[in-house]
């Protein structure tokens, strides 16, 4: 099971660990006549934000492991999900200080509590929900082929000056499975985060963007990404020649 996928599904138990809590805050402070036990709901109230604050920061390990393995610049939508993490993060602190020490705030207790939630709804929907909505829950979508389309002389140019030399493609796919295979599957044409890249330079046209498939589109790529994917423009020329390498042997 690919990291993303399961990082996505640990998301969906935040999610109901949340509407746990918030449920049990609701049960508490807003019915005149209980209808469960106050004890009762007082212990699954703090399990659940318990449970709530270690998984996310279990997650955070995860993603800032990945961030500092590909040292990749995020998109903008991860920039967010990373703005919400931080915000969940910082305000359940300050939600267990207002309980425990300072008790002079225990009455806005219930107001930072659907703050809490409204910003874990972001959290999440914008990370694992994304993920799972793109990808139809984990199933993987086929990329969109092009292999019936008309090869461009310009792609042809750009293929002959990609290096074919066995050290450069060994480089490069080191760096292709330190950088790349977090995303991207190399041997299908099916979409992990990003599309497949089997046969990605016999292709005409790049999967996602539709530029002619050759070298120097793929290093534009990797420089100034289309879209969703993060920039890597911190990589040398060089690097970048040997995932081309690489690319070209798939």
């Amino acid at each position: 099971m690919h990291i993303f996928l399961i990082k996505s599904l640990l998301a969906l138990v935040l999610l109901l660990l949340s509407l746990v809590s918030v449920y049990s805050m609701f049960e508490m402070f807003g019915r005149k006549e209980r209808t469960f036990d106050p004890g009762t709901l007082r212990k699954v109230h703090r399990m659940s934000g318990l449970a709530f604050f270690v998984l996310s920061l279990g997650i955070a390990f995860v993603c800032l492991g990945f961030l500092a393995k590909t040292k990749a610049e995020p998109s903008p939508r991860a920039a967010f999900h990373a703005v919400f993490s931080v915000a969940v993060l910082f305000l359940l602190c300050l939600k267990v200080l207002f309980n425990r020490v300072y008790r002079q705030f225990y009455g806005h207790l219930q107001t930072m509590g659907l703050i809490l939630t409204f910003t874990s709804f972001a959290m999440i929907g914008s990370s694992g929900g994304y993920f799972l909505v793109v990808t139809k829950f984990g199933r993987e979508v086929p990329a969109p082929r092009t292999e019936g389309q008309k090869k461009d002389t310009v792609q042809e140019k750009f293929k002959s000056l990609a290096k074919t030399d066995p050290q450069s493609i060994a480089k490069g796919k080191e760096l292709y499975e330190s950088k790349c295979s977090f995303c991207h599957d190399p041997f299908s044409n099916t979409t992990r985060i990003g599309p497949g890249h089997k046969g990605i330079l016999k292709n005409s046209l790049l999967p996602v963007s539709k530029k002619t498939a050759n070298p120097e589109n793929v290093a534009g790529q990797l420089k100034t990404p289309y879209k969703d994917m993060p920039s890597f423009s911190y990589l040398a020329d060089e690097e970048i020649q040997n995932i081309i390498a690489y690319l070209n042997t798939l």
